[in-house]
């Protein structure tokens, strides 16, 4: 196993943080673009959105999560981290995408009717899934929180607190640029 590969598992298995990964603007960009496009076309499976317009929302998530990501560390005075937290962040996100990817394709389109869940239409593998799909969220969100406290000198709640704030800035500028 090539060893930068070794350590992106290592960080979702919350065994390492950024600071194992090399310190390269090219693998940051390379798992950036990586990540953009494996979200959008796995966005584009529970939901009836274009790929198109897929595109366009995961890549103006990332990019406002990288200028949260930027802003804090030099908040902090930590912006030399960038590259290896940013990388670290990004290739968390990428891995659990694809990891996600065949429990989303079992789980098939999600019966909504305006927008609301039907329940009455929610089928048994759907049901045997869901909890798997929680586990893998918590998971994903423990894995983030790891790259956070290292990134940012915190703890471990610290992390999961700035996840939480990213969650709530991000809802409210995507509501605002969707009108």
């Amino acid at each position: 196993m090539p060893p930068v590969v070794a350590i992106f598992r290592d960080l979702v298995l919350l065994r390492r943080g950024p600071q194992d990964l090399p310190y390269s603007p090219q693998l940051l960009a390379a798992m950036a673009v990586a990540c953009i496009i494996v979200q959008a076309v796995a966005r584009t499976i529970p939901a009836p959105a274009g790929l198109g317009e897929s595109f366009l929302s995961t890549l103006l998530e990332t990019l406002l999560v990288l200028a949260a990501l930027r802003l804090v560390l030099r908040l902090r005075d930590l912006g030399s981290r960038f590259v290896q937290a940013a990388t670290a962040l990004v290739g968390c996100n990428l891995i659990f995408t694809l990891i996600n990817l065949p429990v989303v394709l079992a789980f098939g389109k999600i019966p909504l009717e305006a927008g609301r869940l039907v329940p009455e239409q929610v089928t048994p593998t759907q049901m045997l899934l869901s909890p798997l799909i929680l586990a893998l969220g918590i998971w994903q969100l423990a894995a983030i929180a790891n790259v956070l406290r290292h990134s940012l000198n915190l703890s471990f709640a610290g992390g999961i607190a700035v996840i939480f704030a990213w969650i709530a800035l991000l809802s409210l500028l995507l509501s605002l640029f969707a009108g």
